[in-house]
Formats: C-alpha cells, sequence, structure tokens
C-alpha cells in the first residue's frame, strides 16, 4: 500500500466517522457505527487478564496472549437505540464443539464508549444458521473502557449447559434493553480468526463470514 493510499484511506475513516460524529476521543464509528476503531494509541496500563481455571476444557477460544488477549483498538458495535447511531446493533458469533461438553464459563473481550455502561452476554441455540433461543444469560457492568486491554468478562455457570458436537452455537452480545444509550464494543480478536458472524440492527439478524467477536468457551 502506497503512502498516497494509506493517507487517503485514514482521511475516508475519519469522514465516516465525522459524518455520524465521533462518539469519544479518538474513537470513530464506520458502517453506521456497526464498526468501531481507535484512531490513537491503546490506553495505558495494561491489565492482565484473569483466565479460566485451568481445570476446564476449552471448548472454544480465539483469546490471545500477554498483552494481545483481544484487539483493543477495533471491534463491534453494541447498540442501544439511543447511542448515538443510525441503528441498534447486536452481534453473535457461531463455534462447533469437537465433543459433547458442558459448558461452565464464557469469556468475552468488551468494553465501553459511552452511555449506560451494561452488557448482556448469552450464549443461543442455531435456528437455521441465526442465533435463536438463548440457554442462558449473563448481565454484566463497569465494562473497561474502548482502548484499553486486557480485561475479560467472565460469565460462569457451575451448573452447565450441554453443547453436542459438532453443533453450531452461539455466544450473543446485546445491549440491556431497558437503557437505550449504551454504547459497548465487543472487540475482535487478536489474530484476525474468522468464523460464522451474525448481526442485528433492529430488523433481524444475518449471517456471513468475519472476523469473530474475541471469545472463549469453557466447561467439562
Amino acid at each position: 500500500m502506497t503512502k498516497r493510499t494509506l493517507s487517503g484511506l485514514l482521511v475516508g475513516l475519519m469522514l465516516v466517522g465525522a459524518a455520524w460524529g465521533q462518539a469519544s476521543d479518538g474513537v470513530v464509528t464506520i458502517n453506521g457505527g456497526r464498526n468501531t476503531i481507535l484512531m490513537r494509541a491503546p490506553s495505558e496500563p495494561f491489565v492482565p487478564a484473569v483466565r479460566a481455571s485451568s481445570k476446564l476444557v476449552t471448548i472454544y477460544s480465539n483469546l490471545g496472549k500477554g498483552k494481545n488477549v483481544y484487539n483493543a483498538i477495533s471491534g463491534y458495535g453494541i447498540l442501544g437505540p439511543d447511542a448515538g447511531q443510525p441503528w441498534p446493533q447486536s452481534v453473535g458469533c457461531g463455534f462447533r464443539p469437537k465433543a459433547d461438553h458442558m459448558v461452565t464459563e464464557i469469556q468475552v473481550g468488551a468494553t465501553y464508549v459511552q452511555g449506560t455502561n451494561t452488557l448482556v452476554v448469552s450464549l443461543n441455540e442455531d435456528n437455521k444458521g441465526i442465533p435463536g433461543k438463548a440457554l442462558h444469560t449473563w448481565r454484566f457492568s463497569n465494562l473497561p473502557t474502548f482502548g484499553s486491554c486486557c480485561t475479560l468478562q467472565s460469565a460462569k455457570y457451575a451448573k452447565g449447559i450441554p453443547v453436542k458436537k459438532g453443533k453450531l452455537y452461539w455466544v450473543v452480545l446485546s445491549p440491556q434493553q431497558k437503557f437505550k444509550d449504551t454504547y459497548d464494543v465487543w472487540n475482535n480478536n487478536f489474530a484476525g480468526t474468522q468464523g460464522t458472524f451474525s448481526n442485528n440492527i433492529g430488523s433481524g439478524w444475518n449471517s456471513s463470514y468475519q472476523v469473530l467477536g474475541a471469545f472463549g468457551v469453557f466447561g467439562e
């Protein structure tokens, strides 16, 4: 990529961000808020991730290591209808277990931009290639600021949720319904791993194959 091309790309991104407004310092939204990027250096200090217990089986994970547990500067907007973007958005990322398991913990790399600092995480069954019924739901608050790394949100359920080998399941991040102004980010996985992806901007789920949000599924 030439310097001229790179310069043009950056200018274009900033113009798109300006069209919808910068959510906060250095934060630029593109695709109507569906994607969020940080146009400045990531925040410090670094906070090490608290990992799932080593006694648990890794059912699926795209989480990185060290200071690269997730991509601190890009991700998918998790948006309430009054978050200042054209559309609300919930996001689902799919995975297929390689064996039958009981899910007891899910970890996601999720951060906060503005509005009410809350988040809903759910494990969902599949419904013909889109997220279906929620098998279990968790609520979080006080997410770290977008641009920081590497705090993980850990959703635990000691009883366990059975998942079957080869079946598609979804980890879904959504804004809490009663808080309309939430603007969170599901940070991309650091390696850029792609997979089954779905988003809902208020008119139903649409699936594609894209870079996945950072998450891990663990259990027995």
